[in-house]
């Protein structure tokens, strides 16, 4: 393979340079050591428009090398996610029944339990966890739950949404708590009735407890 002479590389970068080429993407393109490249340069001077044609370059690869750093690292943390969905399989009755009273245990402060089984959530994925758990764990039926909306935006939006959310008629959401500058709102899910499913849920945290 032919070799270009140094002295012709030399004027390359000369020109490359004169284009508004960094260092590095002049010796990316003559495979000259920048040590080198910087010396053959330094007399060099440029024009204020070949500056900032410069500086503009490397701000758009400053830019570029972000974005790629950026999606590198959103693409590992999706990898990840996927991966771990994974090890989740099959989730077992009993499995359900513990997720549902630790998620609850967060309520223990809030709530009267003697009063009843109540839950609050602006999260679609904890308010369908709940209900599952009611259905399945506590035997609730439809029939015995009623729900609470707060929320900011107006009232046929949020029933729709919720209701959408649920799976439930529009007719189980009856009372409407209007929250003046609220973003988010929140669903809460109240069980009728419920005092004595309220203190089971107390005896098992209790018991959840005494095995930490």
């Amino acid at each position: 393979m032919v070799q270009t002479p140094i002295r012709f590389k030399k004027g390359i970068a000369i020109e490359l340079r004169k284009k508004g080429l960094s260092y590095s993407e002049i010796k990316n393109s003559i495979n000259i050591p920048k040590s080198t490249i910087a010396y053959w340069l330094k007399n060099i001077k440029l024009s204020d428009l070949q500056i900032e044609k410069l500086k503009t370059r490397r701000s758009e690869t400053a830019k570029l090398n972000s974005e790629k750093r950026i999606s590198k690292i959103l693409e590992t943390i999706e990898n990840i996610k996927k991966s771990s969905a994974k090890n989740i399989k099959k989730i077992s009755k009993r499995e359900l029944w513990l997720m549902g009273i630790v998620l609850y245990w967060r309520e223990k402060n809030k709530n009267d339990f003697y009063k009843g089984v109540y839950f609050s959530s602006s999260n679609p994925a904890l308010i369908k966890f709940f209900l599952k758990w009611l259905k399945e764990i506590g035997r609730i039926d439809n029939e015995e739950i009623a729900f609470d909306i707060f929320t900011g935006k107006s009232k046929k939006d949020a029933i729709a949404y919720w209701s959408e959310i649920t799976g439930f008629p529009e007719k189980y959401f009856t009372r409407i708590y209007i929250q003046k500058g609220a973003s988010k709102g929140f669903l809460r899910i109240r069980v009728r009735a419920s005092s004595m499913l309220a203190r089971q849920i107390t005896g098992w945290i209790d018991g959840i407890y005494e095995c930490l």
